[in-house]
């Protein structure tokens, strides 16, 4: 009995895309690259009845990759042009180009937008960036204060407000 229950829980998590009409259609996702463009990434969608495209980033909100190079993971699109990877859950959600390493971030599922930190970015641009985002939990924020704007530190205080916000959430 446990065997049955144990599939039937597997059975439900499918692959999937979301379209910008609110469309969800179930099939399976495969990642590749452009011919002429190997560094850029595209994403073939197959549906259930076996017709196969390849997603225009301009038509899809998310996509659901369950056994994909990427894993088990959560895709988005931004501009319309671009595929990014979400690398962190939450109220505050961190997305990383999924053929180069920049970082983009949203709140409350706002627009995505770029994030200033991770490579390049200066370490007052990020902290600045992120003290916006995480105001409204001012003993965070307090910590915040006393970090660099590190990448890593930047992950952790992410990851603590996403945290907090969870046993609020379940507190209320």
């Amino acid at each position: 009995a446990f065997f049955l229950i144990n599939v039937q829980g597997q059975a439900q998590e499918r692959e999937y895309i979301v379209t910008k009409s609110k469309d969800t259609i179930y099939g399976s996702v495969t990642r590749g690259t452009k011919i002429f463009n190997p560094s850029e990434v595209k994403l073939k969608f197959k549906d259930d009845a076996g017709n196969e495209s390849v997603i225009d980033p301009a038509v899809v909100k998310t996509i659901r990759s369950l056994n994909g190079v990427d894993g088990d993971s959560f895709i988005s699109t931004i501009h319309d042009q671009w595929f990014v990877k979400r690398i962190v859950d939450g109220r505050i959600k961190v997305y990383q180009f999924m053929d180069v390493a920049l970082l983009f971030i949203s709140k409350d599922d706002s627009e995505i937008t770029s994030a200033e930190f991770g490579g390049f970015s200066p370490r007052s641009k990020g902290h600045a960036q992120i003290k916006e985002l995480i105001i409204d939990r001012p003993e965070i924020s307090m910590e915040f204060d006393t970090m660099k704007g590190s990448e890593k530190n930047i992950f952790y205080i992410i990851n603590k407000y996403n945290e907090a916000e969870k046993i609020l959430t379940t507190v209320n």
